[in-house]
């Protein structure tokens, strides 16, 4: 596939490929009033997912407990 010799070591995505997968999306799956300009749904696509990766998980108490708990099951 074409995709592969751009694939980075790391495989995170670069922002021109977010971009043209957005703009894939908007043209693909976009109502017809949106697919005749397309560039402004695929900016906000891009925005989103932009927002959202920036998220960091969050590590609650119940995930520790059960860290915890399968340490000491392995140490048996």
């Amino acid at each position: 596939m074409a995709s592969e010799k751009f694939e980075r070591a790391d495989g995170e995505l670069s922002d021109v490929e977010i971009r043209l997968e957005c703009l894939r999306l908007a043209t693909e799956f976009g109502p017809e009033y949106e697919r005749k300009d397309p560039t402004q749904k695929a900016e906000e696509y891009f925005n989103w997912v932009k927002q959202v990766s920036k998220r960091k998980l969050c590590e609650c108490k119940t995930s520790k407990k059960r860290s915890l708990i399968a340490d000491l099951k392995r140490k048996d």
